[in-house]
């Protein structure tokens, strides 16, 4: 393996994050929920509007270490566990997507973590050729 001068490697490593909400908008309606009285259909129904903010977070380098090595560390027990050498079937191959959130947070897409900004990448493991 090949040594890295460490005066190479950066201290921080930027996130690109991106943040979506939705908005109700009604344009062009009054504020009264009162019906009454009108001829057709004078209530307008809100419209939903979708927005991403997208931000870059700096995350410690160090941080990010740990954090993949726990993840990775896990990941392995796990699918040992789930490829027993007694078995019938050999699983061959798991595409995992990984979230990182803007504090550096390691978690499988769509679990844990906390509401924010993330960034996403994904992990092939493929059994190795014995």
């Amino acid at each position: 393996m090949k040594s890295t001068d460490k005066s190479l490697v950066p201290q921080k490593i930027w996130i690109v994050t991106g943040e979506s909400f939705t908005q109700e908008i009604v344009k062009g309606a009054r504020g009264s929920e009162d019906e009454g009285g009108l001829i057709g259909d004078g209530f307008q129904k809100p419209e939903i509007e979708s927005l991403t903010t997208i931000k870059r977070e700096p995350v410690e380098l160090e941080k990010l270490k740990q954090e993949m090595k726990g993840f990775l560390a896990a990941m392995r027990e796990m699918l040992d566990e789930a490829d027993p050498p007694d078995s019938k079937m050999r699983l061959e191959e798991v595409v995992l997507s990984v979230e990182i959130n803007g504090e550096g947070k390691v978690s499988l897409l769509g679990i844990g973590g906390k509401a924010g900004g993330k960034g996403a990448m994904t992990f092939k493991f493929k059994r190795s050729q014995k």
